[in-house]
């Protein structure tokens, strides 16, 4: 197991396809997909484990109706089930309205800072 990952992914691998952007109000967005963090798994049952047209094709035949997400969340190290209803009357860009791109989650953290915004920040700098 990498170093990001804390549980087992139902058919094995690191891989999926990392939200990197979701459109506001869009199907992506009310089902709570979170930008740079989330990796969509599998869609009902399907593990996408292979950068194919599984993903675009479990879409298209749901069209406007509910389909279960697997998501793997890096700054949890969790899974997660979702619902969403892939639409292409949603008023946007895409059956979910989400950027995406395959690839691993293992060692996504590894470059992550967090950083703090507000009124004590410059006194955490002083210490």
């Amino acid at each position: 197991m990498g170093s990001s990952q804390s549980v087992e992914i139902p058919g094995g691998g690191t891989e999926g396809y990392h939200v990197l952007r979701v459109q506001e109000n869009s199907p992506g967005h009310r089902a709570g997909l979170e930008p740079f963090f989330d990796f969509i798994v599998s869609i009902n049952g399907s593990r996408l484990n292979k950068d194919n047209d599984t993903l675009k094709d479990l879409l298209k035949a749901n069209v406007e109706k509910p389909v279960k997400m697997l998501i793997y969340s890096s700054k949890t190290l969790e899974l997660r089930e979702t619902s969403v209803t892939p639409s292409n009357m949603w008023g946007g860009q895409g059956l979910l309205g989400v950027s995406i791109r395959f690839c691993s989650f293992d060692g996504a953290n590894e470059n992550v800072w967090h950083v703090l915004v507000g009124i004590n920040c410059e006194l955490l700098l002083a210490v």
